[in-house]
């Protein structure tokens, strides 16, 4: 087999997913457009949704164990501004909280309508750690296809993100760096303006008194 037919059909490949995502990952990205860490992860949407997808196929043993591991991972990449990572582990992470209550693609036509005609501004945020959350989740007993406790729980979790850009800065060695430079620059600068100011202004006072 060619170079170019390889290349071609690995061209194939990309195109069909960008125009057929799976279910899961537009019930995901949902979740991420409603979410206070959408401003981050904005640019990521491809890699997110593909991400969520290949976790379709996964074997888990402990959902639990899995889950909370991959929000770990997910809140230190977003904490050090490691955005192709946390991308990549928010996909996961959405798409297995599915598949902990039993998720298949063969529901998801069933499912993305409803998420996409859903209240997103109601649905509750759950005002407890990680593991609670997550903990209440794999007991929860939906009472039907249009019970979104799932929306409260993905919410909950990303609401819980270090989104802020300042806090990520400080976390983020090379631009805690530039930071950290530029906030002396600035001081530096300052300091040396108020003493010229003031330099000039006391020569002014001095200049106009009386003999």
């Amino acid at each position: 087999m060619s170079l170019r037919v390889v290349l071609s059909a690995l061209l194939t490949v990309m195109i069909c997913f960008q125009y057929a995502p799976s279910y899961a990952s537009q019930i995901a990205w949902l979740v991420v457009e409603h979410s206070p860490a959408y401003q981050v992860f904005q640019p990521w949407d491809r890699e997110v949704m593909f991400a969520a997808t290949e976790a379709l196929d996964w074997e888990v043993a402990d959902y639990r164990e899995t889950i909370l591991t991959y929000y770990e991972l997910l809140y230190d990449a977003v904490l050090h501004n490691e955005m192709d990572k946390a991308a990549r582990y928010l996909g996961v992470l959405l798409t297995l909280l599915l598949r902990a209550k039993g998720y298949t693609e063969a529901s998801g036509p069933r499912l993305l309508p409803l998420f996409e005609s859903l209240d997103w501004g109601s649905a509750r945020i759950l005002d407890t750690s990680p593991e609670e959350i997550v903990d209440y989740w794999l007991l929860y007993e939906p009472s039907s296809d249009e019970d979104f406790a799932y929306a409260s729980v993905s919410l909950s979790l990303l609401g819980k993100l270090p989104v802020n850009s300042f806090i990520r800065v400080l976390h983020t060695p090379l631009l805690r760096e530039m930071y950290i430079a530029s906030f002396a620059a600035i001081l530096a600068a300052s300091t040396y303006f108020s003493y010229r100011r003031g330099k000039l202004e006391g020569g002014r006072v001095e200049a106009e008194a009386p003999p």
